[in-house]
């Protein structure tokens, strides 16, 4: 571990983090505009800083850099492309700023972070470039719970992710749906996927139905242990796209912290 990171886990024992984060984040706001602007693959986006949780969301990209620019240079430019799992922003505002022609759909069931989600996307691009729809994507409809694993005392801020399917006296109500059946409601059908939806991957897929096959490609983070929360493994994820007519290529992982997640990019054959 770095000095800084040995400094920052005695601050953490010593409980006075938080008050360390508030102050650098108050500075920040103060300097920024409570903002922050950032540069992937030649496009610019910009990202409200209002909290801890997506201060740190966009400034560091959570490792996934490499996977963002890879996302954006898949594109032409015109394409239908379904962000699921889209917290507040972090990849479509830079697939709606990219777009000349097609659109962003934006999928996020977390209240607060899909109103931090449309309010980012308002701020980097025109509406007829993206749309945003508050459910949870799964492979069947009907109310659920989301449950929050911050790991923080009292509710989630904005910004914070790790949200799954379940049941517990503090999780909010949402609406749970096919993605089949938001295409058979009106929703512009992908050609573009990205899925980071925590565990629950195979999930969202066989949800997809018919529409997944228009798409020609998916781009996915791999969550082991989260899978097992589904009850099941990224190799059953794998063996689904292989069998939908997929090829995959590994993209590796995160290349800032030691996350237990992998990123894949399959492709029609």
């Amino acid at each position: 571990m770095s000095p800084v990171g040995r400094i920052w886990r005695l601050c953490t024992r010593l409980g006075i983090a938080p008050l360390l984060r508030r102050g650098y984040l108050f500075a920040h706001g103060l300097t920024s505009g409570w903002q922050h602007r950032a540069r992937i693959g030649g496009v610019e986006a910009v990202f409200a800083t209002r909290t801890w949780p997506e201060y740190k969301r966009v400034t560091t990209c959570f490792g996934e850099r490499a996977v963002i620019a890879a996302v954006l240079d898949d594109l032409d430019g015109d394409e239908i492309v379904w962000d699921v799992g889209a917290n507040v922003g972090l990849y479509a505002c830079f697939l709606a700023s990219r777009l000349t022609t097609g659109r962003v759909v934006a999928v996020e069931p977390e209240l607060q972070n899909a109103a931090r989600l449309q309010s980012n996307l308002r701020a980097n691009a025109p509406t007829e470039r993206w749309l945003t729809v508050p459910v949870a994507l799964a492979a069947e409809s009907g109310p659920a719970r989301l449950v929050s694993e911050a790991g923080d005392p009292g509710p989630p801020t904005v910004g914070t992710g790790h949200h799954r399917l379940g049941r517990s006296d503090e999780s909010m109500p949402v609406r749970r749906e096919r993605g089949e059946t938001l295409v058979a409601e009106g929703y512009p059908a992908p050609d573009v996927v990205k899925i980071d939806v925590q565990g629950a991957e195979l999930r969202v897929l066989r949800g997809m139905g018919d529409a997944l096959a228009g798409v020609r490609t998916i781009f996915l983070e791999l969550h082991p242990d989260g899978c097992r929360r589904y009850d099941t493994s990224p190799a059953a994820v794998e063996e689904f796209l292989r069998a939908a007519g997929f090829d995959l290529e590994r993209l590796g992982g995160a290349d800032w912290i030691d996350k237990e997640v992998s990123y894949l990019r399959a492709t029609r054959q």
